[in-house]
């Protein structure tokens, strides 16, 4: 168990990471690809690059095969995890915030209690955190050692996976169509255009369209947000979406 230990000014400078990294997912998809066994969420992943990089894996050459291919999946994981911790930010807090990471961690405060294969106390010493949700990374937080005493300390661990209801999405897929019901759902939490063409798998000109028509029917709304626009579901979007198994 790795204890991480939070001043006041550690819970201000705390942060939730933008994009994936891409060394982490270098690093951490590796280790899934040495065992025998691996968690079904890789099995497809895991079969398709032994089978295309069966030797020995110059760096360039692994990340060209393991990694570049899958970026747009590993990117839009890393955005529903952010998009779920903006949720609980908004909703309770930092403390909502560091309370929604369970069961990899649990928050006692001032104590972040985290699952891992090192048995350790880190004090952050008010340099804040800052959490790295992760494509690859499975069961357990990985907290290293920065090469800036000064920087925040990085705490890489497994980017949440959604749960959906299949019949609820089926059928407001035939309600609305599957791209406009794919992007409505997503927008439960605020997303821009880009992060809503990620998850739903469409191009930007085409999440724009639906957008549109979306906010014309009054189901989602865009609010400013620095130079770019956030996209959010309505009570009534809410309502379509939460009652959709009605319409099976």
């Amino acid at each position: 168990m790795l204890r991480i230990h939070f001043t006041d000014t550690d819970l201000l400078n705390t942060r939730v990471a933008t994009t994936p990294d891409p060394q982490w997912e270098l690093v951490l998809s590796l280790r899934h690809l040495r065992r025998r066994v691996v968690p079904p969420r890789y099995a497809d992943w895991h079969r398709d690059v032994l089978a295309r990089l069966p030797h020995p894996r110059p760096p360039e050459a692994y990340r060209e095969v393991a990694i570049a291919p899958y970026w747009e999946d590993i990117r839009s994981s890393v955005d529903g995890d952010r998009a779920l911790r903006i949720r609980a930010l908004l909703d309770g807090g930092v403390k909502g915030l560091l309370c929604s990471y369970v069961p990899t961690m649990r928050w006692v405060p001032p104590t972040l209690h985290v699952r891992s294969a090192l048995d350790r106390d880190y004090e952050l010493r008010g340099r804040g955190l800052l959490l790295q949700p992760s494509y690859f990374c499975h069961g357990v937080g990985h907290l290293p050692e920065g090469a800036n005493p000064d920087a925040p300390p990085v705490l890489v661990h497994p980017a949440a996976q959604p749960q959906s209801d299949p019949a609820g999405d089926k059928a407001l897929a035939r309600l609305m169509g599957a791209t406009r019901a794919g992007i409505l759902i997503a927008a439960g939490t605020a997303c821009t255009s880009g992060e809503l063409a990620r998850r739903v798998g469409v191009s930007a000109p085409t999440v724009s369209h639906h957008l549109s028509a979306l906010r014309d029917a009054g189901l989602l709304r865009t609010v400013p947000h620095g130079t770019s626009a956030l996209h959010v579901r309505t009570r009534t979007g809410s309502a379509l979406v939460n009652s959709s198994c009605e319409f099976r």
